[in-house]
């Protein structure tokens, strides 16, 4: 869901740089290791695979795409 190693657009449509607070698709504002609401309404915890931006399921550490379907490094 957010990335630590380049900036991304969050849940929302955000610009986010790493390390920041992001905004998950359920509207709620988070910090980088928070439980987060994936692209498919899923309540997720970091460690978790997740359904990212283009509703792909992604495990941590694989690239995925952010809120804007950019493609993004972990």
């Amino acid at each position: 869901m957010y990335s630590r190693s380049e900036s991304y657009y969050d849940g929302k449509g955000f610009s986010r740089m790493p390390g920041e607070s992001f905004t998950d698709y359920a509207g709620f504002r988070r910090s980088p290791g928070d439980a987060f609401t994936d692209s498919k309404g899923f309540s997720r915890r970091p460690g978790e695979a997740f359904y990212d931006g283009k509703g792909f399921s992604r495990r941590p550490g694989e690239s995925f795409y952010d809120g804007k379907g950019f493609s993004r490094r972990p």
